[in-house]
């Protein structure tokens, strides 16, 4: 059961964020369904034929984003997008980005949660970027933006946030040390409530750390963190992967997918439940087939050509998956000489040694490559490798010229010398 909030506190969870704006939704997608009977009746068909068609686009493209790996599935897409739709009806949209922040267990969706909460540019948004970006929860070398936020955060009275860039101002981490600076933000979040800003400040006066030594002051600030114990541990960032409380909904689908893989693992590990499978496989093919013959078959009849419209979005969607697939995929074929020369070959090491040898649009020109790969047939034996070898010893192709060498090699290669 969702927490109440507190005074003055715009909710965050529970249905009563979810209702209204889901509502109006329905409302938009399923409210024409009232013209039907009025002459505006074919305005109500082409709005469902639409409705329909991007429903079939978006399973279709979630099918074609699974098989190919996406980065971004379109089930996440879909559900930030549908997010932004709930947070323009609340009051304080910026604290239900960072609720939802809090609570993902999707690094990625985490990320873009924050980010929007920190455009709206709320004072605990801003920090908790800031404190990502200083925990490295963007990648390394955050240092800087970390800064940035923290001192919007702080100049909107945030107390841990001024409190942890005067700490970074003293350090110098992120930027140049600025001792001045420091305390000013120290003070500021000693007066807005953070006790460890005011117990910094009681022993930096009492001993000189970075400020002249005051006695008067490091009594008042040591009689101010008193009264303000105990001090709140700091906060850590809510990107970090054990900072998100538990989720009963995730713990449960790990249990569910858990148990589905142990269950498949004992039906396959027998020939009958491989069979039962292969049979319930092509049981569902011939059903998908017939179920789209059918629909073909009463599209053209009288439901406006729906079924082939619907064949457009899945067309269009793997025409674009090929096309990408071909521009980011190898421009050729596996290399199987170069394969079976790594593999130990010596006739293919002697083969790859010539086309390097001689060169081609493929495999340009390399002597250097070429004696590579003839010593390593020539080792195994090769008498044309041994040949191919004196040669570049005695011309100094890709290695040293060499005439003694090329002269060993050549005794090696002729028949019934033993090879070197």
């Amino acid at each position: 059961m969702a927490a109440a909030p507190a005074p003055g506190q715009a909710p965050v969870d529970g249905w009563a964020v979810w209702a209204r704006p889901l509502g109006w939704l329905a409302l938009i997608v399923f409210g024409p369904l009232a013209l039907l009977a009025t002459p505006l009746a074919f305005l109500v068909v082409t709005w469902l034929v639409l409705v329909i068609l991007a429903g079939w686009t978006l399973l279709v493209a979630a099918f074609i984003g699974a098989l190919a790996g996406a980065a971004t599935p379109v089930t996440a897409w879909l559900e930030f997008h549908l997010r932004a739709w709930v947070a323009r009806f609340a009051p304080d949209p910026g604290a239900l980005w960072l609720h939802w922040a809090r609570q993902s267990h999707r690094m990625n969706l985490a990320h873009r949660c924050l980010d929007r909460a920190a455009r709206l540019g709320g004072a605990e948004a801003l920090f908790q970027e800031g404190l990502a970006f200083l925990e490295g929860g963007f990648g390394q070398g955050g240092q800087s933006a970390a800064l940035v936020r923290l001192r919007r955060a702080s100049e909107l009275g945030h107390a841990e946030a001024a409190f942890r860039l005067a700490e970074a101002l003293r350090t110098g981490d992120g930027g140049p040390s600025d001792p001045v600076q420091a305390e000013a933000w120290y003070q500021r979040s000693a007066a807005a409530g953070w006790g460890s800003a005011a117990a910094w400040l009681a022993q930096a006066y009492a001993h000189g750390d970075g400020v002249a030594p005051d006695e008067e002051r490091a009594r008042y600030w040591a009689g101010l963190a008193a009264r303000l114990k105990p001090h709140a541990p700091p906060s850590r960032s809510l990107l970090r992967h054990d900072a998100a409380p538990e989720d009963a909904l995730v713990r449960l689908g790990g249990q569910t997918a858990a148990r589905v893989g142990t269950a498949a693992e004992r039906v396959l590990a027998h020939r009958a439940g491989r069979w039962a499978l292969g049979l319930g496989a092509a049981a569902l093919a011939c059903l998908a087939l017939g179920t789209a013959g059918a629909f073909f078959w009463t599209g053209s009849a009288g439901l406006f050509h729906l079924p082939l419209l619907m064949l457009v979005p899945p067309g269009l969607l793997l025409a674009w998956q090929a096309w990408r697939l071909r521009r980011e995929g190898p421009r050729s074929g596996r290399d199987r000489l170069r394969e079976a020369a790594e593999a130990g070959d010596p006739d293919a090491c002697y083969r790859l040694g010539l086309a390097y040898r001689q060169g081609s649009p493929r495999r340009p020109k390399d002597d250097l490559s070429a004696t590579v790969w003839f010593r390593r047939a020539a080792e195994a034996g090769h008498r044309g490798a041994m040949e191919a070898l004196a040669e570049a010893y005695l011309g100094g192709h890709g290695v040293l010229r060499n005439p003694r060498e090329a002269a060993r090699w050549a005794e090696a290669a002729r028949p019934g010398r033993p090879s070197p």
